[in-house]
Formats: C-alpha cells, sequence, structure tokens
C-alpha cells in the first residue's frame, strides 16, 4: 500500500513538473521580448558591456597586446546576446555588435603566397591560435547571417560588414579546409571510443571542428540571402566552392558519427532519446581523468612551498591511478555550450545548405537532435531539484572532479573545479533557450535569475557556493558581465 501511494505521488510530482509548471514559464512577461528583463540586458550593454569589450578586450588586449584570446572571450559573452537579439528582431542592437566586431579585422594579418589568407596573430608565438579564431568567426559569421537574412532593409554599411565577413570566413574556411585537415576528418570518421590507447586527442571530435561546421552554416545563409539582398559579395571560385563542400562534407560525417543517442528508462524523462557527443572518447584525457571521483576532498592541493622557492607545491591526495576510469566520459558541460549554437545554425539555415554546399538531407543532423540534447541536460545533468538547481559537471551524467592539475601553459597546476564545479554554465551556456524543447529548463532558469536577484539574500550561501560569479563576493564588473551572458538566454523563448 504505501508502495502504491509513493508511487503515486511520484508520478504526480513527475507530471507538475514536466507539464503544469510550463504554464510558469509561458506566462511570465518579464521573459517575453520587451519585458523587464530584455531591458535589463540592453541597460547593461549601455552602461557598461559596450565600453568594458572595446576599451578592454579590443583596443587594449587585441589591438595593442597582440592577445587573440580577446577574441575568443569575445565570443563568449556576446553569443547570448546576439541570439537574443536574433529572436526580437533587434537589428539596430546587432549593427551596434557589428561594429565591435569590425575593430577586430583591423588586427587581420596578410597571409604568403604558399600559405593566403588573413588571420589573427598572437603576439608572443606570432602565429594563428586557430580555437580563438574560430570561435570568434563563429560569432562574426552569426551576426553577419541576422543581419542578412533580416526582412529589413539594409543600410551601406551593414552590407559593407556582411561582404567583408563573408570574405574573411571564406579564407579562414579554405586554409582549414585544407587537404591534411580534410584527410585527417576522414580517417577519424570510423574510430571508436575503444582505439583510443593514450592520453592522445587525435581521435577527438574537438569544439573547432564544431565550430567550423558553425561558420560553413552561417555563411551559407549569408550566401543564400545575397541574392534577393543585393549584397555584392564575390564570387567563390568553383574551384574553392568544391574545396568547401568537401570540407563540410568530411565534418559532418564526423558529426553525425561522433554523435549518440541512447535510451535509458531509469532517467527523470524515461526511456527518451538522450543525445551525447564523443562519449567515451575522452576517458583517457589527462584533464578528465579525475571524472569518476566525485567526492569533496580535493584529488591535489596547492600549498605553500616549503622551500620558497616556488609560490606553491602540490600535495597528492588521491593518486589518479586510483581513480576508476568512467567508460563514457565525452565533454563537459562548459565546452559543450558550442552545441547549442551549432545546432541551432544548422536548424537555421538548413535549407540554404542544401542550396549552396548541395548537401544531402540524410548528411545534417535531425532537426528533432537539439530535442535530444535538452532531454540529456533535464534526464541525466540536472539534479531534479527546481529550489537548488545543479548540473554536473559531464554531459555523460559524471560530476566528478575536472581538470585536475591543469596548468593553461601557466607552469602553475590547479586544483580542479569539483562536483558541481561547472554548474554555472547553464546559466551563461544559452542552455535555457533549449526551454522550447523542455519547458523545464525555463522554469529553472528563472527560478535561478530569482535567486540570483533576491533582495533578501535567502540563498546568498547557495549562490556563492554554486554560482560564484553571481554572488555578492565578486567584482562588479565580473558579476555585470556574468549576469549579461545569462540573462538573454531567458528571453523570447519561441513555443513549441
Amino acid at each position: 500500500m504505501y508502495k502504491n501511494i509513493k508511487f503515486i505521488f511520484c508520478f504526480i510530482s513527475l507530471l507538475l513538473l514536466l507539464g503544469y509548471q510550463d504554464a510558469r514559464a509561458e506566462n511570465d512577461i518579464r521573459f517575453s521580448c520587451g519585458g523587464t528583463v530584455e531591458r535589463e540586458v540592453w541597460t547593461l550593454w549601455d552602461t557598461n558591456i559596450r565600453d568594458y569589450m572595446n576599451k578592454n578586450l579590443l583596443q587594449e588586449r587585441l589591438l595593442k597586446q597582440g592577445d587573440v584570446y580577446a577574441l575568443y572571450d569575445l565570443q563568449v559573452i556576446l553569443s547570448n546576446i546576439v541570439s537574443m537579439a536574433r529572436r526580437c528582431d533587434r537589428k539596430s542592437r546587432l549593427r551596434e555588435i557589428s561594429q565591435l566586431i569590425e575593430t577586430s579585422y583591423v588586427a587581420l594579418k596578410p597571409g604568403s603566397s604558399f600559405d593566403p589568407g588573413r588571420r589573427w596573430l598572437h603576439s608572443k608565438i606570432q602565429g594563428e591560435v586557430q580555437l580563438c579564431s574560430v570561435q570568434f568567426l563563429g560569432l562574426a559569421s552569426a551576426v553577419a547571417n541576422a543581419l542578412a537574412t533580416s526582412n529589413a532593409s539594409l543600410s551601406n554599411e551593414e552590407k559593407i560588414f556582411i561582404r567583408e565577413t563573408a570574405q574573411i570566413v571564406v579564407e579562414h574556411l579554405l586554409r582549414w579546409g585544407n587537404d591534411a585537415s580534410i584527410r585527417h576528418v576522414q580517417n577519424i570518421t570510423l574510430a571508436k571510443p575503444t582505439d583510443v590507447k593514450n592520453t592522445s586527442h587525435t581521435l577527438f571530435f574537438t569544439d573547432k571542428m564544431l565550430w567550423q561546421i558553425t561558420i560553413h552554416a552561417e555563411l551559407a545563409g549569408i550566401l543564400q540571402a545575397s541574392k534577393h539582398q543585393k549584397l555584392g559579395l564575390y564570387e567563390i571560385s568553383t574551384e574553392n566552392k568544391a574545396r568547401l563542400q568537401k570540407h563540410l562534407n568530411a565534418l559532418m560525417s564526423l558529426f553525425q558519427a561522433r554523435v549518440s543517442i541512447r535510451h535509458d528508462p531509469k532517467s527523470r524523462l524515461g526511456n527518451v532519446g538522450l543525445a551525447d557527443l564523443d562519449r567515451g572518447f575522452w576517458r583517457l584525457y589527462p584533464d578528465l581523468r579525475y571524472a569518476g571521483y566525485d567526492k569533496s576532498e580535493k584529488p591535489i592541493e596547492r600549498i605553500p612551498s616549503a622551500d620558497g622557492k616556488t609560490k606553491f607545491e602540490i600535495k597528492i591526495n588521491v593518486p589518479v591511478d586510483k581513480v576508476p576510469t568512467r567508460q563514457d566520459t565525452g565533454w563537459d558541460i562548459s565546452h559543450a555550450r558550442r552545441i547549442v549554437h551549432a545546432s541551432d545554425a544548422l536548424i537555421r539555415n538548413r535549407l540554404a545548405l542544401k542550396n549552396i554546399y548541395s548537401i544531402q538531407d540524410q548528411q545534417l543532423p535531425r532537426e528533432t537532435l537539439p530535442a535530444a540534447f535538452a532531454n540529456t541536460l533535464v534526464a541525466i545533468i540536472w539534479n531534479g531539484d527546481t529550489e537548488k538547481p545543479l548540473f554536473s559537471n559531464y554531459w555523460s551524467g559524471a560530476n566528478g572532479w575536472y581538470r585536475v592539475g591543469y596548468d593553461g601553459g601557466t607552469g602553475e597546476r590547479r586544483e580542479g573545479n569539483p562536483p558541481y564545479g561547472l554548474t554555472d554554465s547553464f546559466l551563461t551556456g544559452g542552455y535555457i533557450t533549449w526551454a522550447q524543447y523542455r519547458p523545464i529548463l525555463g522554469i529553472l532558469g528563472q527560478r535561478l535569475y530569482d535567486l540570483v536577484n533576491s533582495p533578501k539574500g535567502e540563498m546568498d550561501q547557495f549562490v556563492t557556493m554554486y554560482y560564484r560569479k553571481f554572488s555578492k563576493r565578486v567584482p562588479v564588473q565580473t558579476k555585470a558581465l556574468s549576469l549579461f551572458m545569462f540573462y538573454p538566454s531567458l528571453v523570447g523563448i519561441p513555443k513549441k
């Protein structure tokens, strides 16, 4: 009898969670286009963020210091507001963002006759950091696409930006899609997780590859739009178009091979499709070897050096060979935010990809794929708590430590991120826009909006522990940037 009552109670709770509460997400006008939250976003932009981006990231770091990681940061900070501006049809705001992007083009350096095409060069290595370039062009091409595909007429300045961005994108894609790169992508397409025998990342499907797919998709939309917007884009030669097509075909084949859909009847959503990316390929990678260790004790500690020769020395509490290897380890939830932008670009530009690249429908992911990723987020990664939402560190659902011993090129090994240490990626990563597939994600986003803005501070301890960049204990600029990345994902989410 007790078991039956408990089952009925759990079933009713699930209905409330996934059904009746949807009305809260639909009816809260604060989060509609033109509502108070959108106004908060643009107030942050007008009073703080736009000047910060221009002065700190572009003028100081990129143009003066030659620090191309400023390009990386620009994408991280701006992509969610670009998506919101598109959803809410804020063309004038997109133009403001395009002006910032145009500033970065001044820093492009010419290639050579043997290696043509402009590129951004890091001042210290005098070479391209591809991750920075590819991530930034994901942003730039999205803005150009949003302007080119808008229904409004375009100014000459906007047309110039679109033309210049398309040209820069093509130059980069042709260089990145050389014969050696295409062969590598083709060679690893048939690889299985068991083929990974060591710590090498050679067989991985990386974020650079996903960004390249995204850029191809945005470019296709721009080229398609040019036919009726009279953008005056330069003509891509037959040879170069063939190379672009070959590059995209190889990338799409690899992407399709590395996306897996599994079913787990024990998951929070029952027997639904759960999407994962590169599942199992990353299990031996050093940054992720502690995925199977989810205790609170730090596996390594940085303690003051006894000899005074160095600032810190490392104390090992849990040797890595004592940690069980998670066989399902793929992407972490911070890096997986790229899937949000990639899947959106592939859906928006699906017809353009077919027309411009002559790509077949079966070569593209099913339009239900983002919903399957949203299923994973709800069923496996979220802790199931609507009052205090938290999210595991790994897309597999593992909640072990992340990047233990990582030095990021600094020479100082970090202690790593503890369980739920990447949970704020849910706020800043754009995941809340998947509320169009799973409305509960919108409810969780709205709950966290209320938590970080609680006037009485009842949840300060929770926010400080798990969403520290949104707490009162961080610098004002840090919190402003965090809110600016969070709020746009709450606004104007379409209903499906």
